[in-house]
């Protein structure tokens, strides 16, 4: 009966709370682990023991231990795989949307909590971030229960409050250290309202807040050998602020969407208005507790002003250190300063109106502008070592400049896998130094590495080496080198008896490109078979001479062509139904020769042959 009862009277919580969790939820596992999320993997890996972790933990991260010995734990018990990871940021996403409600309600009253969790429920970045297997969303959470704590313990100055605030603010800078600089916002306002406090409770007050110093202090000690070794940073990647960085950062807050902008605007706006009107009173610890504007003015504002100043200067004075997603910390004060100017619309009508207007935008904005659910924005390493495990039938080395990114995803299923820790022009100069080193091999590089080897590299991979598959995927390729003396110069065409303009099985193409130059021939273009993806495709730009029972290959790559799946409205994935080809022809014997576009795909058994307007004579 209770709690049919307490439903019915938290019926709008019970609403954000599903939404929330929807939002956090849906196609948690659709994005690859990128080079972050692989670190939490890597640091958190259950096969480590226990006594190892912490100097996993300290050799690959500068974040405290906390985040990664519970991941270590969830490991142990649900799997080792990334929905795990994201399903335990997902969840504490959604706590966060309730603590963010009983900060709201706790500061001003239920209305402001609510409307609290609703937008931070709909929140680009908060969303973003709560499907991430990164430690943000843990030390949102703990900072947003800090504040709740610290607003109850100012209220209630007892020795229980001060040793709760003390563990959630432990707990927090135990997230990040990021959360150091909040911690600091915490003892300035600490020390504001000891200064405000009566005599007589003074010494009281000070001692409360000195044992939860102490046991923030005790709850610290495990993550101190990892601060002290990030204070020690000198250079770091993150580049020096510029003079809009925090515009930049706040604009990131809310996705960069220009309409939801407007909103943030207008109930800043109303807030301030609200806060202008405040009259004056005698300064008083009771008073300023007591009058709720006030009150939550102090906290919001030194939250805000406070977290943001101190890294501004140390970012200028020392080592650079803003970038966006660490200042998801000021984020739930923002939006409790919104949700209180939202509610001086009086009217119901019209605060619900806005709330629905909000509401829709927040939506179209994740679903349709960024097609958050559905577009890839996160480094497809998932995809591309799958590719190498799907066509790597002879467990042939896997060589990468980021190799120790790959074991997780080849050691689930592939234990022999050989990983080489190298860049693909150091590999090339071994093999050149040494002959018998001279084999088959598949490179794979991402996260902004281009396959672009020097000449001399290129030169050795073109005198001995085809590259017999390769996928490109977003910010991840691959490539498949065999040795050149293995590969067919032809392939067999006997089976069209007659050899027509199409033969086989009828599929679409264009040729974009056809250069033919001094002996060199290049041919670009797309080419795919309806009704089916392009991954298993294979894709060969041939010369056919007339009667002849074979083709001359080009040596021919796929190229990753998303505009084409774009262009025609598939439902299929044919981003891969690009290729290049080349040829030396130097060597050809004389005649007229008919560009053609060979495909295959021996899992739907389609293979078909259409020959070209396009045509050389040597």
């Amino acid at each position: 009966m209770n709690i049919i009862n307490s439903l019915k009277n938290n019926y709008w919580l019970l609403i954000i709370l599903v939404l929330g969790s929807i939002l956090r939820f849906y196609h948690i596992d659709f994005q690859s682990p990128w080079l972050d999320e692989i670190h939490t993997l890597n640091e958190s890996n259950p096969d480590i023991s226990f006594f190892d972790l912490y100097g996993a933990i300290a050799s690959g991260e500068q974040m405290p231990p906390l985040y990664f010995y519970l991941l270590y734990f969830i490991f142990k018990i649900f799997g080792y795989t990334i929905f795990v990871a994201r399903t335990f940021s997902a969840l504490l996403g959604v706590f966060s949307l309730y603590s963010i409600y009983l900060l709201g309600k706790e500061l001003v009253n239920k209305r402001v909590g609510l409307i609290s969790a609703f937008i931070l429920g709909v929140n680009y970045f908060h969303l973003y971030y709560s499907q991430e297997a990164r430690p943000y969303i843990l030390l949102t959470l703990f900072t947003i229960f800090s504040f709740y704590k610290l607003i109850i313990y100012l209220k209630k100055p007892n020795i229980k409050n001060a040793l709760l605030y003390g563990l959630f603010a432990g707990l927090m800078i135990n997230s990040h250290f990021f959360g150091l600089f909040t911690l600091f916002t915490q003892c300035f306002i600490l020390l504001i309202f000891l200064i405000l406090s009566e005599k007589t409770n003074k010494k009281t007050f000070f001692i409360n807040s000195f044992l939860a110093g102490i046991l923030v202090f005790i709850l610290f000690i495990p993550a101190i050998k990892i601060f002290i070794k990030v204070t020690e940073i000198k250079e770091f990647w993150i580049p020096a602020p510029t003079i809009d960085a925090y515009t930049l950062v706040f604009r990131e807050f809310f996705g960069n969407s220009e309409l939801i902008l407007c909103f943030i605007g207008v109930f800043l706006f109303f807030y301030f208005i609200k806060i202008s009107k405040v009259k004056d009173f005698p300064i008083s610890y009771e008073r300023v507790v007591k009058d709720k504007e006030v009150f939550a003015f102090l906290i919001l504002i030194s939250w805000t002003v406070i977290t943001i100043l101190i890294p501004l200067v140390r970012s200028y004075l020392s080592t650079p250190m803003i970038i966006s997603r660490y200042f998801i910390v000021v984020l739930p004060a923002i939006v409790l300063l919104l949700s209180i100017g939202l509610q001086q619309f009086k009217n119901k009508i019209i605060q619900m109106g806005l709330l629905i207007l909000f509401l829709v935008i927040s939506l179209v904005d994740i679903f349709v502008v960024k097609n958050y659910y559905n577009g890839v924005f996160k480094a497809q390493f998932r995809e591309a070592t799958s590719f190498i495990k799907e066509n790597n039938d002879k467990l042939e080395p896997v060589v990468s400049s980021l190799d120790w990114y790959l074991p997780y995803f080849f050691n689930n299923e592939s234990k022999n896998q050989e990983i080489i820790g190298k860049t693909l022009d150091l590999f090339v100069t071994e093999m050149y130094s040494d002959s018998t080193k001279i084999k088959p091999f598949w490179y794979l590089d991402g996260h902004g590495r281009e396959f672009n080897p020097n000449d001399e590299t290129l030169d050795f991979l073109n005198k001995h080496f085809y590259i017999e598959n390769n996928y490109d995927a977003f910010q991840a390729w691959t490539k498949h080198f065999i040795l050149l003396k293995d590969v067919p110069k032809t392939i067999d065409i006997s089976s069209y008896k007659e050899i027509k303009q199409i033969n086989g099985d009828l599929f679409i193409f264009n040729i974009e490109n056809f250069e033919f130059d001094n002996d060199n021939l290049k041919v670009s273009g797309w080419a795919y078979f309806e009704n089916q993806e392009s991954l298993k495709t294979v894709i060969n730009i041939v010369l056919v001479k007339e009667e002849t029972t074979s083709a001359l290959r080009l040596n021919t790559q796929k190229v990753n062509r998303p505009d084409v799946t774009k262009y025609f409205n598939s439902s299929y994935s044919i981003d891969h139904s690009g290729f290049q080809s080349n040829l030396d022809i130097s060597n050809l014997d004389e005649g007229k020769y008919k560009i053609a576009i060979f495909l295959q795909n021996k899992e739907t058994r389609k293979e078909g042959l259409i020959i070209t307007d396009k045509e050389i004579e040597k």
